[in-house]
């Protein structure tokens, strides 16, 4: 499917590159990347993982992953466990503290969201709720 024959797409791909920046930018952490607080999220929904599976879904190597754990176990945020599936690996899943942290960055998400929409009409209101569920079936596609 090309832009050509489906007019708005480039224009979605934009809007929601702009809005997916200024998000992150408006409730970053310091001392937190966007892989940190993406692996914390991805935790938290799927539950506990391989470093390995990790690395390959957030698109960085093993040797990068392992170091972010290293820096997330320090933290509190993560704990390591015997992978019961096989003896050799370990899997790596949040703590109450990596839990509270991740629903702390969504609740602040909301809240810096919830001011800017609330600056927008009535109508564009509207019609952002209205788009909610054709936007969440596309971000689960696979």
């Amino acid at each position: 499917m090309s832009t050509e024959t489906r007019p708005g797409l480039d224009e979605l791909a934009g809007c929601v590159e702009r809005l997916v920046t200024w998000l992150r930018r408006s409730t970053a952490v310091p001392g937190y990347s966007v892989t940190s607080r993406l692996t914390l999220a991805r935790l938290q929904a799927d539950g506990p993982a391989r470093i390995s599976d990790l690395a390959r879904l957030e698109g960085v190597t093993q040797p990068a992953m392992t170091g972010l754990v290293n820096r997330l176990e320090a933290e509190g945020l993560v704990t390591r466990s015997a992978d019961p599936t096989d003896a050799r690996a370990a899997l790596v899943a949040l703590t109450g503290t990596g839990r509270a942290f991740v629903e702390s960055r969504r609740a602040e998400r909301v809240r810096v969201l919830t001011a800017r929409v609330e600056r927008l009409s009535e109508a564009d209101r509207a019609a952002i709720l209205a788009a909610l569920p054709a936007l969440d079936r596309l971000s689960n596609l696979s």
